[in-house]
């Protein structure tokens, strides 16, 4: 693959390929979704290739290897105008979704249509809406967790609060649903020195690249350990796809894209396995071994200065958004 320069044109026609061998009844249509839909593949890139089939109704994702690459496959049961209307933060990213596969070209209507009313002003008021009670609920969240004396669940929240305020600004203001250049897009708006600052707080004296790296494929090895059946985030092909992640990172030399990417690791992983208990919980039912240094992995105890800084940061975030 590193002799094709269209990288783009090379997962595409791996994602046809792949659809005509493997067989999908009630296929609908197919799309690449990432890097891939948006036309910005390069040799770090990976598959997101989103298949929609007739007769289903819960959603599934696997990884799936394919002529030596890995394909992050994503199906789903068919969506409706409604589904959309109701909801378009979450229907954002059909706007990098190139088609695959759609046999009769209806789909691409559909994608089309969609496409309109997310860039309608009903569909952008009712987003932004959306995003900012998503934000709302992060810091009720960290509220909560703060009357707890839970510090470590409370700086997560507000954390998670930030990201969705860059999220919207990335949407409304740049155009792109893209998640890797997040940090990069604030640090251009100097908007990223009270992060920065965590960061650097975080990681000093902490473990290097490769043991973090360890770290992250411990952990997802303990926790599929402890789990009955698959489950997508426990894939140990995952560690894979985050190595091309980083060395691409590594290449650009974004050091602290490349802590972000990790810290969110470490959280996707604990959002799946164990969503309903606050993370100091999570972290006691751990090994020693894992919860130590997973504490040091970028994450905080937080106090109230603390959680207000964050909070200040995405309101001055969600201000440029005007």
């Amino acid at each position: 693959m590193e002799q094709n320069e269209n990288f783009t044109d090379f997962f595409v026609l791996t994602a046809k390929d792949f659809l005509a061998e493997k067989a999908f009844p009630g296929l609908l249509y197919a799309y690449a979704g990432g890097s891939v839909g948006r036309g910005e593949a390069d040799a770090y890139s990976d598959l997101d290739l989103n298949i929609i089939v007739e007769g289903i109704s819960d959603h599934k994702s696997e990884n799936c290897r394919f002529r030596g690459q890995i394909i992050q496959l994503h199906i789903h049961p068919a969506p409706t105008n409604e589904d959309v209307y109701e909801n378009p933060w979450s229907w954002r990213y059909i706007k990098e979704a190139r088609l695959i596969h759609d046999p009769d070209g209806r789909h691409l209507t559909w994608l089309h249509a969609m496409s309109d009313y997310l860039d309608s002003e009903e569909g952008k008021s009712k987003m932004l809406a959306q995003g900012k009670r998503i934000i709302d609920e992060y810091r009720g969240h960290a509220k909560q967790a703060l009357s707890l004396g839970r510090g470590y669940s409370a700086f997560l929240a507000a954390w998670a609060s930030w990201i969705e305020a860059v999220q919207l600004f990335a949407y409304f203001c740049r155009g792109t649903v893209a998640d890797r250049t997040l940090f990069q897009m604030m640090k251009e708006l100097g908007l990223t020195d009270e992060v920065e600052r965590l960061i650097k707080e975080s990681s000093e004296g902490k473990q290097d690249l490769q043991e973090r790296m360890k770290l992250i494929a411990a952990y997802r090895d303990y926790l599929r350990s402890q789990k009955d059946g698959g489950m997508f985030a426990l894939d140990p092909l995952n560690d894979k796809l985050l190595h091309k992640k980083v060395e691409r990172m590594q290449r650009k030399e974004e050091e602290e894209d490349v802590w972000l990417l990790l810290f969110s690791e470490a959280i996707w992983l604990y959002i799946c396995v164990d969503p309903d208990r606050w993370l100091e919980e999570h972290w006691e039912s751990l090994p020693r071994e894992l919860s130590l240094p997973l504490k040091k992995l970028g994450f905080l105890e937080a106090d109230e200065g603390l959680i207000q800084r964050i909070h200040t940061i995405s309101d001055e975030i969600i201000a440029r958004i005007g």
